[in-house]
């Protein structure tokens, strides 16, 4: 019986993600005319048109100096450290493919307490387990499901195993408002704790030319069609409306411009979300997807806001990508 068992994967779902909670997230998405994020990575059909725009369109897959900062940020992390035994909680792991990374660089297997992949996403979270896996054969892993923004509480279910906890926030800042996620953040840093926080950048020394720049990673067909997917599944068809992207900000975050990806409508449509009926005219907007981006500096002053204190930061020679170690700030300093 117990290799039966070998073959199964648990997965911990978090009751953010509950069919309940679900159904008032995917509702209130249509009914509002912004779509949750975490409703792009639902199905496996969306996990992988994703990671084909990640593999055609992401900075790191397309230039190798991309991951050399993160390998430096690895390796001043592990220094710190210093072969003591860690409980590794990547928060929002995707493919899990640069955690694979991190402990390919661990000499010690038993150095790693317990491995926590935690997504929005079960078939992503599971994807991530299984590459950790082939990095470190016999790895205590436990995946885990969840929305981060109705998670407060997250990290005061996972117990403490190992000496301190090395936490992984990759890729998650430009998909969230700073003052809805940032808070929920630093609350799950102890003083012990360190954290690696990737952000993507606006290149060069003009702010909002360095968007613009980068914006063809975002105007492309293949986002499209994975941001449309939801669309498609609801009900709209294809000449319904039409995607486009723009640059923006919000009353919310004046200091931050994001790439948005609206879809608008040519035709009116009715949707039918469980029991209630939503009713799209022409002409109004639908938010589909959104993304920050940062400077260095910036992110370093808006992460001490929230008593998130920088120890190192490093970047892309292209200054497309931003990779920075670090900790909770001693509040009796």
């Amino acid at each position: 019986m117990s290799n039966v068992y070998n073959k199964l994967e648990t997965v911990y779902i978090h009751p953010s993600q509950f069919p309940d909670q679900i159904l008032k997230d995917y509702f209130a998405s249509f009914a509002q005319r912004q779509i949750n994020h975490k409703f792009h990575y639902e199905s496996i059909k969306q996990s992988q048109k994703w990671l084909n725009v990640h593999n055609a369109y992401s900075p790191i897959q397309q230039n190798h100096d991309h991951m050399l900062a993160y390998t430096d940020c690895y390796e001043q992390a592990l220094n710190i450290i210093n072969d003591r035994h860690l409980d590794l909680i990547s928060l929002g792991c995707g493919n899990g493919e640069k955690e694979a990374e991190l402990l390919a660089k661990i000499n010690n297997p038993n150095q790693i307490c317990c491995y926590y992949p935690i997504d929005v996403s079960c078939s992503l979270s599971i994807t991530a387990a299984q590459k950790a896996r082939q990095q470190q054969a016999g790895l205590n892993i436990k995946p885990i499901v969840c929305d981060l923004l109705y998670a407060d509480d997250l990290l005061s279910l996972i117990p403490h195993q190992g000496e301190r906890r090395l936490l992984i926030f990759f890729g998650m800042i430009p998909n969230f408002a700073p003052s809805q996620i940032l808070p929920i953040l630093s609350s799950y840093l102890e003083p012990e704790d360190l954290l690696l926080f990737s952000a993507n950048l606006a290149p060069g020394d003009n702010y909002e030319q360095g968007i613009k720049k980068i914006l063809p990673q975002y105007d492309n067909e293949l986002t499209k069609d994975w941001l449309k997917t939801i669309l498609l599944d609801a009900g709209i068809k294809n000449n319904d409306g039409h995607i486009y992207s723009a640059i923006a900000s919000d009353s919310n975050e004046p200091l931050f411009k994001k790439v948005i990806m609206n879809f608008e409508l040519a035709k009116s449509a009715k949707l039918i979300i469980g029991k209630e009926a939503i009713n799209w005219q022409p002409g109004e907007t639908v938010q589909l997807f959104y993304s920050y981006r940062y400077t260095t500096s910036l992110i370093t002053d808006l992460l001490q806001q929230y008593s998130i204190h920088v120890i190192q930061a490093w970047e892309s020679r292209d200054q497309e990508e931003g990779v920075y170690l670090c900790k909770k700030t001693d509040i009796s300093s």
